[in-house]
C-alpha cells in the first residue's frame, strides 16, 4: 500500500562532533528505526528526474511556495537487477508541509516509467494514481534522469508518546550526474556533495517538536538551515544552468 506523508521537516548541518553526542543520547528518547540495522542503519540511493532547465532545481531556489520532485529510490545494498524492488516517489513541499507518495515497483519497470514515459500498473488504486501523476510530469516536463545522490542514513522513530517524530543522520552525501543508471551503482565513482565531516540531520514531526528534542538541540548547538540535496549537489557539478523565463 503507498505511503503518504503529511508533516513538516527541519533539516539542520552539523559536525561529526555534534553528531555522535545527539545520536548516543537519543537512544535514550527513541529507537533506532526497524528497517535497517540493529542500530538503525542503512544506505539510500536516489535518482532524481528534472526538465531539461532544472526546472525542480530553480523552484527551490527561487522559494516557490508549492514544488515537487520525482525520484527512484532504493534502498540498502542490493546487487540491482531488472527485478530489485525500489520506489518511485513524488515529493511535494508546501510551504513547510512536505508530503510524499510513492509506488513499490521492480527497477525496470521504474525505469519505464520515469526514464521512457511508458504506462506501467500497480494493483494498488493509491499506488496507480502516482504512477499517473509521474507519467503526467514526465509528458508535460519531459522529465530526464539529471542526478543520483547517495549517502548512509541513521534513523530514529518515535515511541508512541511522540508519534509521527522522525529523526535521521545523513553521512558520507555523494552524488554523480554522468552514468545514471543504479545498476552501475556499484563501479561508478560519486563525489561528495559536502564535506565527509558534515552531517545532514532532519527532524521530522507531524505537529511540533517535543520539548525534550528541543532542549536537545540546543544542548548541541543545532541551528535550522535549509538543504536540498538535489540542489547542493547540481551546485556542486556545476551542470545547472540558468534559463530565461
Amino acid at each position: 500500500m503507498i505511503q503518504k506523508f503529511n508533516r513538516y521537516e527541519l533539516k539542520y548541518i552539523i559536525t561529526l562532533e555534534q553528531y555522535h553526542n545527539l545520536a548516543h543520547e537519543l537512544t535514550t528518547y527513541i529507537q533506532p528505526d526497524l528497517h535497517g540495522d540493529t542500530r538503525g542503519r542503512y544506505t539510500v540511493t536516489s535518482l532524481y528526474y528534472d526538465s531539461a532547465n532544472y526546472k525542480a532545481y530553480w523552484d527551490k531556489i527561487e522559494g516557490h511556495r508549492y514544488r515537487r520532485k520525482v525520484r527512484i529510490r532504493i534502498y540498502g545494498n542490493p546487487i540491482i537487477t531488472d527485478e530489485t524492488p525500489c520506489f518511485v516517489e513524488i515529493r511535494e513541499r508546501l510551504n513547510k508541509s512536505v508530503r510524499k507518495r510513492r509506488a513499490k515497483l521492480a527497477y525496470q519497470a521504474a525505469i519505464k516509467l520515469c526514464h521512457d514515459g511508458e504506462m506501467v500498473t500497480s494493483d494498488s488504486p493509491d499506488e496507480q494514481k502516482t504512477i499517473e501523476e509521474v507519467l503526467y510530469l514526465y509528458n508535460v516536463l519531459h522529465l530526464q534522469p539529471m542526478c543520483l545522490v547517495r549517502y548512509h542514513r541513521l534513523a530514529f522513530n518515535g515511541s508512541k508518546y511522540d508519534s509521527g517524530l522522525r529523526v535521521t543522520f545523513d553521512t558520507h552525501l555523494t552524488y554523480r550526474t554522468h552514468a545514471l543508471n543504479m545498476q552501475a551503482e556499484q563501479s561508478t565513482e560519486n563525489h561528495f556533495f559536502l564535506p565527509p565531516q558534515r552531517i545532514i540531520l532532519e527532524v521530522k514531526i507531524n505537529e511540533r517538536v517535543p520539548y525534550w528534542l528541543v532542549e536537545l538541540l540546543g544542548k548541541y548547538h543545532c541551528h535550522v538551515q535549509a538543504i536540498s540535496k538535489y540542489c547542493t549537489a547540481l551546485e556542486q557539478s556545476g551542470k545547472y544552468v540558468r534559463v530565461e523565463k
